[in-house]
């Protein structure tokens, strides 16, 4: 594969990456908002969580907690690799750009 296809190829996988960590982000914003939001949830109070297109009652709040903290920890790790990955493609960019400047 020559270095403009290669180039192109890592402009495109970039983008992808920035849109998904985009995303996880704030899916990640959403979980933290959500778990002080039950920080300040009174006892007694219903609390329901969506499951699909659904709202189902909760009645263990203890578990709902620790289901989002665990689904928060996951989005973390997640958004950790996709930056990682984007760092590695950016040092590819640099490269392919300088081996394309040579090469003119």
């Amino acid at each position: 594969m020559d270095a403009s296809t290669q180039l192109q190829e890592t402009v495109q996988e970039l983008q992808l990456i920035a849109q998904q960590a985009g995303s996880i982000s704030n899916q990640i914003r959403e979980m933290e908002n959500t778990l002080i939001l039950l920080g300040t949830h009174q006892d007694g109070n219903s609390l329901f969580k969506q499951s699909g297109g659904i709202l189902v009652q909760v009645d263990d709040k203890a578990a709902l907690v620790e289901e989002l903290k665990e689904g928060l920890e996951k989005f973390q790790n997640h958004v950790q690799h996709l930056v990682e990955r984007e760092s590695e493609l950016r040092d590819l960019y640099e490269t392919l750009v300088k081996k394309l400047e040579v090469s003119k």
